[in-house]
This record gives C-alpha cells, sequence and structure tokens, in this order.
C-alpha cells in the first residue's frame, strides 16, 4: 500500500459529499455510474467515499434499512455481516504479523464518513499525522473497531461499515457528555468531530442515517 492510499484523489473533491438527489431519475443515473467509480477507485478515500453514496436497491422486506450490498452490481464485492452486526470487506490482505491475542497493541491509520448522511468525511489520520493506538479488548476503541482489528495482518486494510441501527451498539454512545470519555477513535479536527456528532446528535434523522463507513489499516503492532 503506498503512503498515499487514504488521501482525496481529485474525483473525491468536496462537491461529492453534496446531499444525494432522492429523485428517481438522479438515482438511476447514480445507480448507473456506480460500476465505473469502482473500477476507477485508486486510494481508499475515493472507494469509501463511493460506497457511502452508493444508491440503495428498492426492496420490498425493509424501505428503510441501511444495508449497502443492496446497491452491489454483479461484479463488486459485498460486505460480510459479522455475529455483531458489523459489515466487514477486506480491501487488502497484509502480509505481516496477525492480531490474534486480547491486549495485543494496535497502531492504526483510519479514514472516516457518515455514509448515511451526506457522505460527509469525518477525517483521514493519514492527513492528520494522528495514527489510533489502542490495546485489543482495553474498551479504549469502540466496539467496531476492536472487532474490525482481530484477524487482521500488519499491512492489510479492513472496510467496515456501522449499521445505523447499530450504532450506538458498535460505534459510540448517543449520550454527547460520554462519547469520547475515554473511547476512540474521536476525530481531531473541528470539521471531523462536527460531522460526526451532527448525525449521531440529530434527533430528525431515521437510524439508517446514521450508519457510519471506516477504512481501518493495520500499521503495526506493538508487544
Amino acid at each position: 500500500m503506498t503512503t498515499g492510499v487514504m488521501r482525496p484523489i481529485a474525483r473525491a473533491r468536496v462537491e461529492q459529499h453534496k446531499t444525494p438527489s432522492s429523485s428517481p431519475a438522479s438515482n438511476a443515473h447514480d445507480g448507473k455510474r456506480l460500476s465505473r467509480r469502482a473500477a476507477a477507485c485508486v486510494s481508499l478515500t475515493a472507494c469509501a467515499l463511493t460506497a457511502a453514496r452508493a444508491p440503495a436497491r428498492a426492496r420490498s422486506d425493509c424501505e428503510s434499512c441501511s444495508d449497502s450490498n443492496s446497491a452491489l452490481r454483479d461484479e463488486e464485492k459485498a460486505f460480510v455481516k459479522t455475529i455483531t452486526g458489523l459489515r466487514v470487506l477486506d480491501l487488502r490482505i497484509g502480509e505481516g504479523e496477525v492480531v490474534e491475542k486480547v491486549g495485543t497493541k494496535v497502531v492504526v491509520d483510519w479514514s472516516g464518513y457518515t455514509s448515511g448522511y451526506q457522505a460527509k468525511k469525518i477525517e483521514s489520520t493519514r492527513e492528520t499525522d494522528n495514527p489510533f493506538v489502542f490495546a485489543v479488548g482495553d474498551g479504549r476503541a469502540i466496539p467496531a473497531f476492536d472487532e474490525a482489528v482481530r484477524g487482521m495482518r500488519v499491512g492489510g486494510v479492513r472496510r467496515i461499515e456501522i449499521p445505523g441501527e447499530l450504532e450506538e451498539v458498535l460505534g459510540y454512545s448517543r449520550n454527547k457528555g460520554a462519547r469520547y470519555d475515554g473511547v476512540g477513535p474521536k476525530p481531531s479536527t473541528f470539521g471531523g468531530q462536527r460531522a460526526l456528532d451532527f448525525v449521531l446528535d440529530n434527533e430528525t434523522l431515521q437510524d439508517f442515517n446514521r450508519s457510519l463507513l471506516f477504512d481501518i489499516r493495520l500499521s503495526s503492532v506493538r508487544k
């Protein structure tokens, strides 16, 4: 993986973070462009934004489920749902040490998006040079991160999606005062924290709008 893997490219500019149109014509147009965008993804940031903005196909059993797999084309890889409900997709299998034990100290770079609402960027630690460090099982990482790094190898990249209906279980507390109380990753920028807080605190949003998307790169394991 190159050092710029999580940087935005020209196609992942701010204008892509606008609220997706809800009109049938716009959704159909976005659907036709999805495969071309997937093929053109050359950085994790661009890929994450593409997945975050993917329009969901109509489903007769659930009209408001936050299921990104419903927008996939045949040639695209699907998220795998774990027993907790977390959706996981390995973008790259590392070749280094594997995380196997509780207590293993890991250093991860991450980029995050509010995939269920406007696909706003939360943060990319490749831009802030502020990786997230925690020990597996020590309670310092949100459950989704703690689960995601288990079984990863150093150098690997794993994409996770926290469904909005499970956000408080796998992600951050809805209690703003306790949200970052010893738990991370916490956005280090005002803009990133504002984007994340908005979808968690806005009482007008339905749960499926609170889905969060993260790309996690296991940079190293510390003894």
